[in-house]
Order: C-alpha cells, then structure tokens, then sequence
C-alpha cells in the first residue's frame, strides 16, 4: 500500500545522488584496498628477506624439531623397546615447559642486543 502513496517514495534526485555516493566510496575503497595490498606485499618481501627473521624461524624450527625427536625417542624406548623409564606426567610437564619458553625467551632477548 505504501508504492501508491507518492509521498513515501523517495525522490529520484536523492536516488541518483546515493547511487552516486555509493560508486565514489566503492571506488575510493578499491583504491585504499589496492595500495594496502601493495603496502602489505612490500612489507612481505622485506621480512622474508631479513636475515634475523629467517635465523629466528630456523632456530624456532629446531627447538621444536629437537623436543618433537625427545618425545618420540622417549616412547620408542619406552614402548617398542621396552626400556623401564620412569613415566612422566602431563602435570608434572606444564611447569617445566613453561620454564623453558621463558628461558628461550631471556635468551632470545639477550643474543637480540648483542
């Protein structure tokens, strides 16, 4: 019933000026979205570029290699060899990892200022 009242209708004018509004701020976000793109892939090529990040994920990747090989030789020996060592608890883990990723963490921090 309201698409017979002509007064609920908006005028054209203030149709054509919010088509117009919307297409100037898609265009103006397109243009902030591309040169956040290039901005981004920039910053991208400079950080896989830096030497102390890729030092950073090497040593990341062999601590994590190291305690993954630990855990699996320490099951291997325990289960398929049989070998009687003690059985460690989840909850007697937790705060001696946690101790450790502080400890990486100070170091990490000391070799940084050096």
């Amino acid at each position: 019933m309201t698409g017979s009242n002509p007064e609920l209708q908006p005028a054209p004018d203030v149709d054509d000026r919010l088509h117009e509004r919307m297409e100037a701020f898609g265009r103006e976000a397109q243009k902030v979205g591309q040169r956040f793109g290039r901005d981004a892939q920039a910053a991208g090529h400079r950080l896989a570029n830096d030497p102390t990040i890729i030092h950073a994920a090497d040593t990341g990747a062999r601590i994590w290699g190291l305690i993954v090989l630990a855990v699996g030789l320490w099951f291997f020996a325990q289960v398929t060899l049989g070998l009687p060592l003690p059985v460690v608890a989840s909850r007697d883990l937790w705060p001696v990892a946690l101790v450790l990723i502080g400890l990486f963490v100070i170091v990490r921090g000391m070799t940084r200022r050096a």
